[in-house]
C-alpha cells in the first residue's frame, strides 16, 4: 500500500504556467508539472481528459495513461454528469495496455478496497459540483495506479497513472548513491 502525502478536496482549480506535456506513446502523456485536468465522458465507455499547459491544449483524450511527477500537484475535476472518478492503487483488477485498460471486477467492495484513502479525497463526483481531487504524490508514492468509474457496470472507463520522480530527484538520488559508494 502506498503512503500518500498532501491530499485535499478543493473548490477551485489552477494550472501551472510552467507545466509541459510530452506524448510518450499513443495515448500516454507525461506531465512534468502539476496541471488542472477536467474530465468528461463518452457515455459509459470512456472518460475524456482535458488540460492546457505550455505544450498546448489537450482535449477529449479517451482514457489516457498519465505519467505524473512526484512533488507536483494535480487536480482532477468531473465536468459532466454521472460517473464518479476514483483513483486506486495497483490492486484494482485490470487488464489491457495503455489506452485500452478494462477493469475486470464489477464488485463495489473490490473497487472501494483499492481506492486510495481516504476514499472521499480520491473521488471526484460528477458535475455540476466543484468537488475535485487534488493530489501531490511524493517520492514514497512512486509506482502505478489506476483510475476508474465507481459505477460497477462501467469497467471500460479505466486507465493508468504512473508516478515518477522529478528529474532533480533522480539526480539527487544518484548523487546520494555516489556519495554512499565513496564512503565505503
Amino acid at each position: 500500500m502506498h503512503t500518500l502525502h498532501t491530499i485535499a478536496i478543493a473548490a477551485a482549480t489552477c494550472g501551472s504556467a510552467l507545466a509541459a506535456t510530452t506524448e510518450l506513446d499513443a495515448n500516454t502523456f507525461a506531465i512534468d508539472e502539476g496541471v488542472a485536468i477536467t474530465l468528461g465522458n463518452i457515455g459509459a465507455s470512456h472518460f475524456t481528459f482535458n488540460w492546457s499547459d505550455t505544450s498546448g491544449t489537450f482535449s477529449d483524450l479517451q482514457d489516457p495513461t498519465l505519467v505524473l511527477t512526484a512533488g507536483e500537484t494535480y487536480t482532477f475535476q468531473r465536468i459532466s454528469g454521472s460517473h464518479p472518478f476514483v483513483i486506486t492503487d495497483d490492486t484494482l483488477p485490470v487488464s489491457g495496455t495503455d489506452g485500452s485498460f478494462q477493469r475486470t471486477t464489477f464488485s463495489g467492495a473490490v473497487i472501494d478496497a483499492a481506492t486510495l484513502q481516504p476514499i472521499a479525497d480520491f473521488t471526484a463526483d460528477p458535475g455540476p459540483t466543484s468537488d475535485l481531487i487534488t493530489w501531490t504524490p511524493g517520492l514514497d508514492d512512486l509506482g502505478e495506479y489506476f483510475y476508474t468509474c465507481r459505477v460497477t457496470g462501467h469497467p471500460g472507463m479505466t486507465g493508468a497513472i504512473r508516478v515518477v520522480p522529478a528529474p532533480a530527484s533522480i539526480a539527487m538520488l544518484g548523487l546520494a548513491g555516489i556519495a554512499a559508494r565513496r564512503r565505503r
